[in-house]
């Protein structure tokens, strides 16, 4: 119980480091927020630690992990992790720095509109300013005009109204009939009288004398009004005071209301003559300048400023640079967003991918329970020890392999990787190659477009000093009131106008982002991980069959025994097959071959004896050999010997052959003065043959020929 409960503990603690490589080696990098990715971590951690802790079947997936993660599906999740750090450097780095140009550009554009508009405004505003200010100036021009007008008006009034004279005669005929004296009015009237022809100027002075006459003596008659009531308000205040015989005596006074014409009598009518007051020519003044008011209205009646505004004709789809400015930022912004949602999409997609590997390492697993042949192709110690029981009880046997069966069966020990892993391996390596120039083709455009834009900010830097002036000076002499509203019309016309302004586009200069190094190291660092997991794939992927039998003994055994069982009957049937072969080939006589004792090619380079003893000086035990072939032009001789051993050791008979004929090679060299060796072409009964047999055969020249000599030695010996 003790061992039991110390396995779970220490399987717990495995399935949680697992875990947590798998957060830090791949989510980590992916751009999840921080409580997705605790949520995630945490539940990968809780899951395979209680995992490994309570099932075998979990613990085998969890480990079997690990080569499946070193196999194809781990290189795919590895290469999606590649793409991931593309999408999150370079490419993230582009999308930057194209939002730079972007901004460069709008920021140029802006700055080139403010300087040229400038310009127009030392140029030509002035003059707009101008002109549209005339208007203004008519309007003040008509306000002076019409201001002279309510000037003259309180003096025609003054001079020619009525209203008020009528008022002012009453009140003096009223009085002069209370006093009983003559009417005043009528010899104001009669020594002011109008002739029918009289002038317009002589006219308006007489009508101003009588109205200033008129008024004069309504100040006196409301004079003696006044006084006349004040002495009857005395009187009354007196006569209340005492008794009526002392009012006689005391208030008589206060009925000597005679003393209120002393004025008059005292000045006569003098005080009121007009002529002593109102200068001579009023009459003319007044009548000029009632003239002057009334022309003055006519002629600026109709007055006003006409100008026209040639305005060239729309064109469509035609924009100002502000506007053209904001709608590239903004159709950028709206891209931006799109890729930088389709990118955070793609990422986080790419991030899920590694589930593949828990899905391989979990069809491993149930393939390896469920199907027999599924994987079965090891030459393991268990299969060398049913080979050597068979050995032992003289049964057929399997060891060693055929050439054939080597193409299919592997030697989980062996270090180097067969024929077909190395061809594995170069191909998937080309492979990689290719993908990883995609890969620096995207780096090297993100660094080409930051040296671009850097160099543009090094070097790019301008100043531009925009000075300029702009003088009109227009001068109207004279000082009366026309010149003066001339002035004030044209007064907007001088111009003094100065400008300097410094202009500096460094606002506009790119700032460009560089890709963080951590990407570089990330992508190419990943890349070699996965070369690294090719060259290690042809033993990585043995560890697979090696963790399931570790957990499962017994199936490893059932699946041991069934894949040597199939071996052997696949070994029987290709000898059946080859023997048939045989058969047929020798029915068809395609085998009948009679070589000549000495053959001679068409060239006379090559020399070939067949069974022929070789002379010497000395006797040469071994002296026959089955074939001999002597290359004149290379100086070299060939000894081959073929044989049929019944037993299955053929590297201890092909030495045995090499040794016996190394006096005959002596022999040979020294007599024809030739490089000599010995090659032999040995097949057991079984069909077994070493390694060097297809090295031995690839080295005789005249293959074909030889080839077929050869089979008639062989079906000799074997008849």
């Amino acid at each position: 119980m003790y061992e039991e409960l110390t396995t779970s503990m220490s399987t717990e603690r495995a399935g949680e480091k697992l875990s947590l490589a798998l957060y830090e080696l791949i989510l980590i990098d992916i751009q999840f927020t921080t409580q997705t990715c605790i949520y995630v971590g945490g539940t990968i951690c809780l899951v395979l630690g209680l995992g490994n802790a309570i099932s075998t079947q979990v613990r085998c997936i969890s480990l079997l992990t690990l080569p499946a993660f070193c196999g194809r599906v781990g290189r795919g999740v590895l290469k999606a992790i590649v793409i991931a750090y593309v999408l999150a450097g370079p490419i993230q780095s582009i999308g930057i720095n194209g939002q730079e140009v972007v901004r460069t550009f709008a920021c140029s554009t802006t700055l080139t509109y403010n300087l040229t508009k400038a310009r127009f405004d030392l140029i030509f505003r002035p003059f707009a300013e101008a002109v549209l200010n005339m208007k203004a100036d008519t309007d003040e021009v008509k306000n002076s005009v019409h201001s002279i007008k309510n000037i003259v008006l309180p003096l025609a009034e003054e001079i020619e109204g009525e209203e008020e004279m009528r008022k002012i005669r009453e009140e003096n005929e009223y009085v002069d009939q209370t006093q009983g004296d003559s009417s005043r009015e009528k010899e104001i009237k009669e020594k002011y009288k109008e002739g029918e022809r009289e002038p317009e100027e002589i006219r308006y002075e007489k009508m101003y004398k009588r109205k200033m006459e008129s008024k004069c003596e309504d100040i006196i008659s409301r004079g003696t009004e006044n006084c006349r009531r004040m002495f009857g308000e005395a009187y009354d205040r007196c006569y209340k005071k005492v008794s009526w015989a002392a009012a006689w005596l005391l208030c008589w006074p206060m009925k000597l209301t005679f003393v209120c014409n002393i004025v008059e009598a005292m000045g006569g009518s003098k005080p009121c003559d007009a002529s002593r007051i109102l200068e001579p020519g009023f009459g003319e003044g007044y009548a000029y300048l009632k003239r002057s008011s009334v022309s003055l209205s006519e002629e600026f009646r109709g007055a006003r400023i006409q100008y026209e505004v040639h305005r060239t004709a729309e064109r469509l789809d035609v924009q100002q640079a502000v506007d053209s400015t904001q709608a590239v930022i903004e159709e950028f912004q709206s891209k931006k967003v799109i890729l930088d949602t389709v990118l955070m999409i793609v990422k986080q997609l790419l991030a899920c991918i590694f589930v593949r590997i828990i899905f391989r390492a979990q069809e491993y697993h149930d393939k390896y329970l469920s199907d027999i042949q599924f994987d079965n192709m090891y030459v393991t110690h268990y299969f060398r020890q049913i080979d050597a029981r068979r050995h032992k009880a003289e049964q057929h046997t399997i060891l060693p392999l055929k050439k054939v069966e080597r193409a299919i069966l592997v030697d989980p020990c062996s270090v180097l990787p067969a024929k077909q892993e190395r061809k594995k391996l170069f191909h998937q390596s080309l492979k990689l190659i290719l993908e990883m120039v995609t890969a620096t083709t995207v780096i090297l455009l993100d660094h080409l477009l930051y040296e671009a834009l850097d160099i543009i900010r090094r070097h790019g830097h301008i100043e531009y000093t925009q000075e300029g002036s702009h003088d009109l000076t227009l001068k109207v002499k004279g000082t009366g009131i026309i010149a003066t509203l001339v002035r004030s019309i044209l007064g907007g016309l001088n111009i003094r106008k100065r400008i300097k302004n410094i202009w500096s586009n460094e606002a506009c200069l790119p700032q460009p982002t560089m890709m963080e190094s951590y990407y570089f190291y990330k992508i190419y660092g990943t890349y070699f991980c996965i070369w690294l997991l090719l060259l290690a794939e042809a033993y990585t992927q043995r560890l697979q069959r090696v963790i399931c039998a570790y957990f499962y003994p017994k199936r490893e055994k059932r699946r041991v025994l069934f894949l040597y069982n199939e071996t052997l009957k696949r070994r029987r049937e290709l000898f059946k097959y080859m023997r048939a072969q045989v058969k047929h080939t020798v029915r068809e006589r395609s085998l009948e071959h009679v070589p000549k004792s000495v053959a001679t090619n068409q060239e006379g380079k090559v020399t070939t004896l067949w069974n022929q003893q070789v002379e010497t000086d000395r006797t040469i035990p071994n002296n026959t050999r089955d074939i001999i072939i002597r290359d004149n032009e290379e100086q070299t001789c060939m000894l081959i010997h073929a044989a049929i051993p019944g037993n299955r050791n053929v590297i201890k008979k092909e030495d045995k052959n090499i040794l016996q004929y190394k006096d005959l090679i002596t022999e040979i060299q020294c007599m024809w003065n030739v490089k000599t060796k010995v090659t032999p072409a040995i097949i057991t009964a079984t069909g077994t043959v070493s390694k060097s047999f297809r090295k031995y055969l690839n080295s005789i020249p005249g293959k074909h020929e030889v080839k077929l000599g050869t089979a008639h030695i062989l079906r000799e010996v074997l008849m």
